[in-house]
């Protein structure tokens, strides 16, 4: 009983945090670009993202004849689940994790590559060759900076030596990750943009070119599902990135750090033009991989060096 009710207030949480995310985006792109954002519902627009869900959840299903109905509303559950299951590790302070699992790592990870199966199965399951060709491209570029984002991860957990995120936070008290790795926390941020499909990196969802992708065919309730979780995402990988790389932290600590990188998020968005595909693809798999595999190569062999070092001349 204990543990539904801690998931419920995780379920709870996240969503109201998202939800107050969309209106702060919302917000900020509005300042940014010199127009008027939300400022009709609740004090300062603040019930703005609750007069939406409304909207969204009251309008009618609408699905095509000849597709795979089942599929095409598994399809959006299974992305918004498999966002909302990387929180199950997730240490906001010590002991206060659902599951302090040595593996958590790793399980953050399985759980955050299940979600392309889901933009894989809706763009299959519409029976449209706009949704199929819109979710393979979705799928493509998901899966190659899953890679990269792997390979990082995999990266710190052999310089601390460990996959469970409670010690791997506590290790960095002396000295946050990201220091000795700031170009890598560089790519990782960028890997995480196009791992959200966000701007400049929203080839998954460009309007102009695929007519919003994946998602052609969803309306209503079904559509909300994946707008869920591409915010849960986002938010739940502003937090990751403060736990690899920037120390995690405590409470407001930590909420502080994953606020500036959705901020972050935000800016990018307001700043930036679309990166072309190909160019997106091009700088992953030619510049970022090979990188990545260089380092690979090289933090092992500088920390076998440095302990040969110590075991030739031992501290006095």
């Amino acid at each position: 009983m204990l543990n539904f009710v801690e998931l419920l207030l995780m379920f709870v949480s996240v969503l109201l945090a998202v939800a107050f995310l969309t209106v702060a985006e919302r917000k900020t792109l509005g300042y940014m670009q010199r127009r008027v954002g939300p400022n009709a519902v609740g004090y300062y627009g603040m019930l703005m993202a609750m007069a939406d869900a409304a909207k969204l959840l009251l309008k009618e299903m609408v699905m095509p004849t000849h597709a795979d109905k089942l599929m095409l509303i598994m399809s959006p559950m299974m992305s918004l689940m498999s966002a909302f299951l990387c929180w199950s590790f997730m240490p906001f302070a010590p002991g206060t994790t659902m599951s302090d699992h040595s593996y958590g790592l790793m399980f953050t990870l399985a759980m955050s590559s299940v979600g392309v199966f889901g933009t894989l199965l809706a763009g299959w399951s519409a029976n449209s060759k706009y949704s199929l060709l819109g979710s393979m491209r979705s799928t493509a570029q998901l899966i190659s900076y899953e890679l990269m984002l792997t390979t990082m991860v995999l990266l710190c957990m052999l310089l601390t030596g460990t996959m469970n995120l409670s010690k791997y936070v506590e290790l960095q008290e002396s000295m946050w990750m990201g220091v000795p790795l700031f170009p890598m926390s560089m790519m990782w941020f960028m890997g995480c943009v196009a791992e959200c499909a966000r701007p400049p990196f929203d080839n998954v969802e460009a309007e102009s070119e695929l007519v919003s992708g994946h998602m052609t065919e969803y309306s209503s309730s079904m559509f909300v599902l994946f707008f869920l979780s591409e915010y849960t995402s986002m938010l739940f990988l502003s937090t990751l990135t403060s736990m690899l790389f920037f120390g995690g932290g405590t409470g407001m600590m930590l909420g502080m750090k994953a606020n500036m990188f959705a901020f972050t998020y935000m800016w990018v968005r307001a700043t930036l033009p679309r990166v072309r595909y190909d160019k997106l693809m091009h700088m992953c798999w030619v510049m970022f991989l090979p990188l990545l595999f260089g380092l690979a190569m090289f933090l092992p062999s500088l920390m076998y060096f440095m302990d040969a070092m110590v075991y030739t001349y031992p501290t006095m």
